[in-house]
């Protein structure tokens, strides 16, 4: 059972990359048109990004975009992940359910609810919004993971430091925050690549902005280039290495935190 689940897994991963094993070659083509197996390799799709404003722009505004709507989620979710996993109120898996709803409905559901509130309070084609729309989406991935740590965190510690004199802010500053912090850039990676790669929701309340996914639509509506597997491949390799570094910083946490607990008598 084991070997087919392996055999299952690897299949799985391997039909997941197969499209990048193409995509690589063929960003790296020397010709205008794309074609595989390239005839010859060249960097110029990579410089032709770099060197339009539009590309350029696009890129910048979905940075500012993604990092407004990481720190407003990471805001938010840590103080919400607090409240569920340690409060005891009525509603508690009402607000919890709403909190993941994002991940559940359907993405153009959200993207006309939020158009339409968006365009009665006149703030389409406004980037503050769109940051709020981005956090929305983000929303989950930091409440499931800082509340997963959450709820891996031995209290016995906090309770200690209250015991020696701080109070309840000051030993949830000195003492758990520090524990959850790996886990809240864990999120907040996750957060952003999630604000980043959105596509569906971004064309409903942008407006006329473009952001990096909106430009590649559009580019691929009118035209296509190059220029559009070598962002891809770029993104893909961003998405990669940020995730990579946040999941190696949750798990060196995880096993400092093992190491430095004592055990049970």
């Amino acid at each position: 059972m084991k070997r087919l689940l392996a055999v299952y897994f690897f299949l799985l991963v391997g039909f997941l990359i197969l499209p990048l094993i193409f995509l690589v070659p063929i960003s790296l083509s020397a010709s205008q048109f794309l074609e595989f197996p390239p005839t010859s390799l060249s960097l110029r799709w990579y410089a032709a990004f770099f060197e339009d404003p539009t590309w350029v722009g696009a890129a910048i505004l979905s940075f500012r975009v993604g990092i407004g709507a990481t720190a407003l989620s990471l805001l938010v979710g840590t103080l919400a992940s607090i409240a569920l996993v340690r409060g005891n109120f009525p509603g508690k898996s009402a607000l919890t359910a709403i909190f993941i709803a994002p991940l559940i409905l359907p993405t153009v559901v959200l993207a006309l609810a939020l158009y339409i509130v968006f365009l009665r309070w006149q703030l389409v084609d406004n980037v503050f919004a769109l940051t709020l729309a981005h956090a929305i989406v983000a929303l989950p991935y930091v409440v499931m993971i800082v509340s997963a740590s959450l709820r891996r965190f031995d209290t016995t510690i906090e309770r200690a430091a209250r015991v020696l004199g701080a109070g309840p802010i000051k030993a949830f500053m000195l003492v758990t925050l520090p524990y959850l912090v790996p886990s809240m850039f864990a999120a907040g990676i996750l957060a952003f690549f999630a604000s980043f790669d959105e596509l569906i929701i971004t064309l409903f309340v942008s407006g006329g902005a473009q952001t990096l996914p909106v430009r590649i639509w559009n580019d691929l509506g009118l035209k296509l280039d190059p220029t559009v597997p070598a962002v891809a491949v770029m993104l893909t390799m961003l998405s990669i290495v940020g995730m990579g570094i946040g999941e190696v910083i949750r798990r060196r946490n995880e096993q400092r935190y093992q190491s430095a607990t004592p055990p049970e008598a």
